[in-house]
């Protein structure tokens, strides 16, 4: 069953990943975070997120990865994919893998809430 009131946040740069977590609780969301891919496969599996925002480019497994196997694990888990290496074969690689959603870093807080809270309504 899907967790209704669960961000899941991945990042490898831990600093990054803290502070989206941050900015999402501080608006109402309650967040889990993962520093890697492999964590983040294992926390969509336990915990059943509403909502994964992960970040593309980490070693081993990568935000590509991640959202497949979301996709694959319970299609009703909506994927967010965040990048600093943009570019249009990364957007296309990105709604190849499931993303409902993808931001461009750096990005503002309200980018992030607001494509958040549209993945949710969705």
């Amino acid at each position: 069953m899907i967790n209704d009131e669960i961000v899941l946040v991945v990042d490898d740069e831990v600093d990054m990943a803290d502070a989206f977590a941050r900015v999402l609780r501080a608006a109402g969301f309650r967040c889990l975070v993962a520093y890697d891919g492999g964590k983040a496969v294992a926390l969509i599996d336990s915990e059943q997120p509403a909502l994964v925002v992960s970040d593309i480019t980490m070693p081993v497994v990568d935000g590509f990865a991640v959202a497949r196997h979301a996709s694959r694990r319970s299609p009703e888990i909506p994927v967010i994919l965040m990048t600093a290496r943009h570019s249009p074969q990364v957007a296309r690689n990105a709604q190849a893998a499931g993303a409902v959603g993808y931001l461009r870093k750096p990005f503002a807080n309200s980018e992030l809430i607001a494509a958040v809270r549209s993945a949710l309504a969705s």
